[in-house]
């Protein structure tokens, strides 16, 4: 049985070229999480020492935009096959007229070089039982120049997969 948190982050976008000037965002959580699972998060800012540490360890041209926001993560579970991925799904404007695909989009794990978000993220699997693991997630976009500025809302999902 898979047991899902769904995390929705209206990102604000005032516009793909200086999005980083923007600080607000409103943040909703619904969890279901198994007994086995232990799972904390809370959303960064610009100012946040962990988002600073993990982004001055990328080196990105201007045809990607760090967006002003990441996700601190722990997890920890003591369920010898449980998988936990993060997926995430396209940004769709507030007035859901204009798109950001997620093949635009890539995710920095703990300031490691990007990785496309069109495949879930492993962030927790059997090997980790037991341990008490942290995550900086970072959202990068890849600015394509049909992109419209405005404001998104994403969805990002924690999934837990239990292996048979």
């Amino acid at each position: 049985m898979n047991s899902k948190v769904i995390l929705w982050v209206l990102l604000a976008l005032p516009n793909l070229v200086s999005a980083l000037e923007s600080n607000s965002a409103n943040v909703e959580v619904q969890a279901d999480v198994q007994s086995s699972m232990q799972m904390q998060w809370h959303r960064l800012t610009l100012k946040d020492e962990s988002y600073q540490k993990a982004k001055s360890k990328l080196t990105l041209d201007d045809s990607w935009m760090i967006l002003p926001y990441g996700l601190y993560v722990e997890l920890q579970t003591n369920d010898k096959d449980r998988n936990v991925f993060l997926h995430v799904d396209n940004l769709v404007s507030t007035n859901k007229i204009d798109t950001i695909h997620v093949d635009s989009i890539y995710i920095s794990h703990n300031g490691k070089n990007p990785v496309a978000a069109e495949n879930d993220l492993l962030i927790l699997n059997p090997q980790d039982r037991g341990l008490l693991k942290t995550h900086v997630l970072l959202f990068i976009v890849k600015i394509q120049p049909y992109h419209k500025p405005g404001q998104y809302l994403a969805n990002f999902k924690f999934i837990n997969n239990t292996l048979p």
